[in-house]
């Protein structure tokens, strides 16, 4: 495996963004309002995010299967973000993880490994789906799943025998584990965002109750949480998370 690969052509590859639709540009439009530096692109998948962000930034794409990724020109490294990053203490400014802790084992380490490489002071910006909308609590309650969680296939269905690329999630996680999570590792949640809002409309008007007792029970047991009860948590498809590291 070259790190360092040579352009093959002169026209760049057609990259498609396979992820939920307007995650990548809610997530490049928070990056907009920081100053270039270098970044982490962890999973980086087949590079579409990486091709976005190359001109602004000094971006190293990371995954788990080399074949996957399709950019040229950048220093892509094989990386099972269950195991320890290969890279030095310190040394990112920003790290962005869009759609990728549902996929691991070892989402607590992934976070504790995002931190350790970020400079003080360096943002996180993690992406996964909103399992706490109203959406997604409903239907758990009545097909014991969540939005984006139904299929997990055997082991010898996966693509590239790796289960983190057929069943794309096998970890939902609450904002409240991700934030958890994020101090165990010395990180300040800083803001949540979200791609779209997105509504139970078979519930028609009983989607507003549901929606009203969620947030009057909500406030009784979290009085100071602005999040618990943000239209993004409680109606947001895919869950945005901005966290910057503490010194």
């Amino acid at each position: 495996m070259s790190e360092n690969r040579e352009e093959k052509s002169s026209q760049p590859p057609v990259l498609v963004d396979k992820n939920a639709p307007g995650t990548q540009e809610k997530v490049l439009s928070i990056l907009q309002e920081m100053p270039s530096g270098k970044l982490l692109d962890a999973p980086a998948g087949e590079g579409a995010l990486s091709q976005r962000l190359r001109e602004a930034y000094d971006v190293t794409p990371v995954d788990i299967d080399e074949k996957y990724f399709k950019l040229t020109g950048l220093p892509f490294k094989q990386v099972d973000l269950n195991q320890p990053l290969p890279f030095e203490d310190s040394f990112f400014d920003y790290v962005v993880s869009i759609e990728g802790i549902e996929h691991l084992e070892s989402p607590f380490l992934c976070i504790r490994e995002f931190s350790r490489v970020l400079k003080t002071g360096g943002s996180l910006i993690l992406t996964t789906p909103n399992i706490m909308s109203v959406k997604s609590r409903t239907r758990f309650l009545f097909y014991s799943y969540h939005d984006f969680f139904r299929f997990i296939k055997p082991g010898g269905d996966f693509r590239h025998n790796l289960p983190e690329y057929e069943h794309e999630h096998i970890n939902p996680m609450t904002f409240m584990e991700l934030r958890y999570a994020m101090q165990k590792a010395g990180l300040e949640i800083a803001g949540i965002f979200t791609n779209r809002y997105v509504k139970a409309k078979r519930w028609g008007i009983f989607y507003s109750v549901v929606k009203n007792l969620i947030v009057s029970l909500t406030k009784k047991k979290y009085p100071d949480d602005p999040y618990m009860i943000s239209n993004e948590l409680l109606e947001g498809e895919i869950l945005i998370v901005q966290a910057i590291k503490n010194s």
